[in-house]
């Protein structure tokens, strides 16, 4: 195989965004050089002659999990009937993964096709970054992440490794980078309201939390016809599990369900929640009762809508009392939110909020890969933030309010925690970056 170890880089990224056991069209002319992901894939466009206005008519039946677009725009010569077209193939949660290359490699990439150094590609529309995002947005699509890879894309006797070791590591030049990738899904106001969910889980995981149990219970807003109350009881020593179950008798029209928790931590808990979470939408809300439980209306109007796939609420918005968060760790939450938000490319203000929502279909593809990012998380909160990113959801923040905990201590150490955190952020920098 020509140029091998760009196409070993282009393939490992290809797979680390597409999920197993989804349906993935794949679009685009690699010859026999067709990445391989560990999804099963339809192929257009891989012969040679292929002509690339017939994408109409040879388009496959069905609706995909990922339509991936191998430079595709640049060789189309209708782009706007090109990603109309594309409409036809989606459902509301399928992801368009588009990568092609930085138009400012053009004269180089010209010049070694000349040579015969490089397949031709017959790319003729080199477009940047925000062409394509503005393309997107006018045929019915919304971006929901852009980054580019590999500054060096051949081997070059080891050299090309180390430059593009260097290059993730810092990111001084990310703009020169060759592959530039846009993932997009279909706006939500494409699909009937009959398509929208129609159910929530409000997932609550508690441990020595017995006081907060009942004012929770009866502050949760009715949100829908369809709502389910869930504590995940974490082994508490309080008799918080017995005064569960009296809530459960005492406010049956609640719809109030307890499970045990399997292990220990948070991220254990909010995974073990999330799997038995009934509702099509799930929203966690942290049973220390210090956020109010009206803002969960926004979370659900948010979700229920098709506006976004996964949020986090902000603390931070909101002026709060000292006694809520100490200096030292509202200073920590903001380091580390600054630094995520660069890494992932996604806007980020809290890291550790207490208020999150995705729907149960994102949340069993997630955690079908949870704990594959080589760090534990005891929280919970990096696997689905991480995760969510990993699967191009659309993600947004709403603002929270933030009071004093009335009972109970809080779970969250300065320094052993903190280590903790920069122990992810660490790896979370290099798995998205490198």
């Amino acid at each position: 195989m020509r140029h091998r170890y760009y196409h070993k880089h282009l393939n490992s990224t290809l797979n680390f965004l597409v999920p197993p056991d989804k349906r993935v069209l794949f679009v685009g002319s690699f010859d026999n050089e067709l990445p391989s992901p560990s999804s099963p894939y339809f192929t257009l466009g891989q012969k040679r002659n292929w002509q690339w206005h017939n994408i109409k008519k040879d388009l496959p039946v069905g609706h995909f999990d990922y339509i991936i677009l191998e430079g595709a725009l640049g060789k189309t010569s209708d782009i706007s009937c090109f990603l109309n077209n594309l409409i036809r193939l989606c459902w509301s949660g399928t992801k368009i993964l588009i990568y092609q290359h930085n138009y400012l490699w053009q004269g180089l990439l010209t010049f070694t096709e000349s040579l015969n150094l490089k397949r031709k590609e017959g790319i003729y529309n080199w477009l940047s970054v925000g062409d394509i995002e503005m393309y997107l947005n006018v045929c019915g699509f919304e971006t929901t992440r852009i980054f580019r890879k590999i500054l060096c894309p051949v081997f070059l006797f080891g050299i090309g490794p180390i430059i593009n070791w260097l290059s993730a590591l810092i990111p001084l030049f990310d703009f020169l980078k060759l592959d530039q990738y846009i993932i997009a899904r279909p706006k939500a106001e494409l699909f009937p309201p009959s398509q929208l969910p129609q159910s929530l889980t409000v997932c609550l995981t508690v441990r020595d939390e017995r006081d907060n149990i009942e004012p929770m219970v009866q502050t949760i807003p009715k949100l829908c016809e369809k709502q389910e109350i869930l504590f995940i009881e974490g082994h508490s020593k309080d008799d918080t599990r017995e005064e569960i179950e009296r809530v459960i008798k005492a406010y049956p029209e609640k719809n109030i369900r307890v499970i045990g928790q399997p292990g220990n931590g948070q991220g254990d808990a909010t995974r073990a929640g999330f799997l038995a979470a009934k509702g099509e939408i799930i929203i966690i809300y942290e049973g220390d009762r210090t956020c109010e439980p009206n803002d969960l209306q926004w979370f659900w109007k948010a979700m229920q809508t098709g506006r976004f796939e996964f949020i986090e609420g902000s603390r931070f918005v909101y002026p709060f009392d000292k006694k809520c968060m100490s200096l030292p760790k509202k200073c920590g939450n903001i380091f580390f939110a600054t630094w995520f938000s660069f890494f992932l490319g996604q806007r980020v203000t809290d890291i550790l909020s207490g208020i999150k929502a995705i729907s149960k279909k994102d949340f069993q593809t997630l955690e079908k890969q949870w704990e594959a990012f080589g760090f534990t998380d005891p929280w919970g909160d990096f696997e689905l933030l991480f995760g969510a990113t990993r699967l191009g959801l659309k993600i947004g923040e709403i603002p929270i309010h933030y009071y004093p905990r009335l009972y109970g201590k809080s779970k969250m150490g300065i320094l052993s925690h903190g280590f903790k955190v920069l122990k992810v952020a660490f790896s979370g920098y290099w798995i998205f970056r490198k």
